[in-house]
């Protein structure tokens, strides 16, 4: 594996002292958590307000279903190299989950033993959308072993544009996992897959409030 393609944000988590991210935490996250625990909820926030750190509150109340020796994990996208290095340092920062990250051009070629075994390794996997795809068509990564999904900028995700995120989100439809779904304006054709009665997954949609006042 090249260095480009995949890099641990975590060493040694397991052995260091117990991180809480309920601790730093405001109300308003841990409520907004909590909801997202329970049911299906939009939340728009403005720049600043801790949205990456509401995702990180839930995995951490998922966290029984994908720490090791657990075969489940999460995969949190993000849509560019820059924001999956940012990220998973967030991630890594805050809670003691083994995490990775990948992305790069052309290093999602892998097979289905490699990943095998970077998911039995990672607790977290943090990617470009294009790679998770990629994966997902040529079933190297298995949608039964993703416990929570999460996606960041997910206004991306416009079926007309074939983004990578749409074409997830269609792939993921009929499957039961949670998902985190973080985006800064209102995308209709992701309004209709979030809230079509035939899916069965259950989403946070976190929303920049600033563009629903320049959208009123």
């Amino acid at each position: 594996m090249s260095e480009d393609e995949a890099e641990s944000s975590s060493s040694g988590a397991a052995a260091s002292e117990p991180k809480d991210p309920r601790t730093i935490a405001r109300k308003y996250q841990l409520d907004l958590c909590k909801r997202a625990v329970d049911e299906n909820i939009i939340v728009y926030l403005g720049t600043g307000c801790g949205k990456t750190h509401i995702a990180v509150l839930l995995m951490y109340e998922l966290g029984h279903l994908i720490r090791k020796p657990s075969r489940e994990v999460c995969v949190f996208l993000a849509p560019t190299i820059p924001l999956v290095r940012q990220q998973a340092m967030v991630i890594a920062d805050s809670t003691n989950f083994k995490v990775q990250r990948y992305y790069g051009s052309g290093k999602h070629s892998r097979d289905h033993q490699a990943w095998e075994k970077e998911m039995g390794e990672y607790e977290v996997l943090v990617m470009t959308p294009q790679i998770l795809l990629h994966n997902l068509r040529h079933c190297f990564i298995r949608m039964d072993l993703i416990a929570l999904l999460i996606f960041d900028e997910c206004h991306h995700a416009q079926a007309q544009k074939r983004h990578p995120y749409a074409q997830i989100m269609k792939v993921t439809a009929c499957h039961t996992i949670s998902m985190l779904v973080a985006c800064t304006i209102i995308c209709c054709n992701l309004w209709k897959l979030i809230f079509s009665p035939r899916n069965f997954l259950w989403y946070l949609c976190i929303i920049n409030s600033s563009f629903l006042l320049n959208l009123s």
